[in-house]
């Protein structure tokens, strides 16, 4: 499906009228806790999508070539910033300059405030193929692209998350959004808002289902969270969303921002092109989808949020509990299954699962389960050169250095992601609690649901944090937990 079939399509079509004639006058109440991010924290009611924008809070920073921290915090100093992070990166990959394009793709983390990309953004580094990579996708994730949607696919798509989006956003000049878990849930909700509105029936495969991710805090980042009667948004990371799927959602949003812009007048100030315009729209998704409360005529959760299960997706929506898997264990046995790797097998979740179940005879998913820790929004093991293998299972600050691909400390973003060693934190953080008290800390600040669930979070992070020495033989912290978590233990 190229773009002008996408568009003409009448569920898109409808929305995109929806969206023009409704967001002008639509009330939202922005609250956002204080945060790194949002210092003193927000909570202001603003009318009309534009509006939204004068209250966008994204306080952070980046280092430039010549060493220098730019800090943005605003609007108008993020606009400025990102500028500053695309000419970096745009020159680099004209220059095919591998070095710099490196070092401006991980400073559009370092403003993101996320991480997950860091070891694949290395690797392609390392095999000298960054700049091919990004210059082979740059075409397909315009918004103006003759190309079918089909074009982004599992070959050309080698990895897709919460960074990987705001570097393919960046390189663009067509207003291509940046596509991370808040503004996914924005536009699911409004999604759900408008075909909740009384419009014409659509067959369930031709309704539109823009996924989104679980928030690190409190927070509803799933329409069917906040309302049961609402559609659940598929979750990043699950069986629902390949990496994929998700690139392509960048690129439809992207072409329903234009649609819906090119018959508004929205955002025009300074001259602003439609590509600016485009990313304006985008900013004010990113603020609606920190809380989905903020949407002024959904019903409050019927039952406590963590406890509300969504069906189908795979993924928990809130907390910090993993899936099943016992890391010292498996984490040995995944480098035998490296070991024993067959020409034409393929090192990934899949084949794991397949060896796994067959080398101890246990149920496939068993193998899927256990292959958590190696997964993309992990420790990303899948496809390492053994040099980093053998120093993941070796373990020790080295270890850790070589899973997280940083030797910085470790700083918390918007994103739900390094599940394992959130838990290793969280467990360092209750660690002078008795082990009851320690259950019940999970429990009430909803990193947990239950004490099972506790119970899971306490031993993975245990095995993970023993493992790379951030907690002793006794699960206390080390002084390596120390200058790595910082004072994070105190704002998850």
């Amino acid at each position: 499906m190229n773009r002008d079939d996408f568009l003409k399509q009448d569920d898109v079509t409808g929305f995109i009228d929806w969206l023009a004639s409704t967001l002008p006058t639509q009330s939202f109440q922005l609250k956002m806790a204080p945060s790194a991010y949002v210092p003193g924290g927000l909570a202001v009611r603003a009318t009309g999508l534009e509006a939204v924008l004068r209250h966008y809070a994204w306080h952070t920073g980046w280092t430039d070539a010549q060493g220098k921290t730019v800090k943005s915090g605003n609007w108008a100093d993020t606009r400025a910033s990102l500028a500053a992070l695309r000419a970096w990166l745009k020159t680099a990959i004209a220059r095919q300059d591998e070095d710099q394009a490196l070092a401006a793709c991980l400073a559009i983390l370092e403003w993101g405030g996320v991480r997950g990309a860091i070891v694949f953004l290395r690797r392609l580094h390392a095999q000298r193929r960054l700049v091919a990579y990004f210059t082979r996708l740059a075409p397909l994730m315009s918004l103006t692209s003759e190309s079918s949607l089909t074009a982004l696919d599992a070959n050309s798509v080698e990895r897709f998350d919460a960074g990987l989006t705001k570097i393919h956003a960046l390189l663009d000049d067509t207003g291509s959004p940046i596509y991370d878990s808040r503004v996914g849930a924005a536009i699911a909700m409004l999604y759900a808002q408008y075909r909740k509105n009384g419009q014409p029936k659509v067959a369930k495969s031709r309704l539109m289902a823009f996924p989104s991710g679980a928030a690190r805090g409190m927070q509803i980042r799933n329409p069917k969270l906040l309302d049961p009667a609402l559609p659940s948004a598929p979750q990043f990371f699950s069986n629902a969303v390949s990496r994929q799927s998700w690139a392509q959602w960048q690129v439809k949003l992207g072409w329903i921002l234009r649609a819906t812009l090119e018959r508004c007048d929205w955002f025009q100030s300074d001259g602003a092109d439609i590509a600016a315009r485009c990313h304006a729209f985008e900013a004010c998704l990113f603020m609606l989808g920190y809380d989905l409360r903020c949407f002024g005529d959904t019903h409050e959760p019927s039952v406590p949020v963590e406890q509300e299960q969504v069906p189908d997706d795979g993924v928990s929506q809130k907390g910090w509990v993993p899936t099943g898997c016992a890391f010292a264990e498996t984490l040995p046995r995944y480098a035998l299954f490296r070991g024993q790797l067959q020409a034409g097998e393929k090192d990934d979740k899949q084949g794991f699962a397949s060896w796994y179940s067959r080398t101890y005879d246990v149920a496939e998913s068993t193998g899927i389960a256990y292959s958590f820790p190696y997964s993309a929004s992990e420790f990303d093991l899948f496809d390492s050169n053994e040099e980093r293998l053998a120093s993941i299972v070796k373990g020790g600050p080295e270890g850790l250095r070589q899973a997280t691909g940083s030797d910085q400390p470790y700083r918390a973003g918007e994103e739900r992601e390094r599940i394992c060693l959130v838990n290793a934190l969280l467990l360092g953080r209750v660690a002078h609690l008795k082990p009851k008290e320690r259950d019940a800390w999970l429990i009430a600040r909803g990193y947990a649901g239950t004490a099972n669930s506790a119970g899971i979070i306490k031993t993975t992070g245990k095995q993970v944090g023993q493992h790379f020495g951030l907690l002793d033989e006794h699960a206390k912290p080390t002084a390596l937990f120390h200058s790595y978590f910082g004072n994070h233990m105190n704002q998850l």
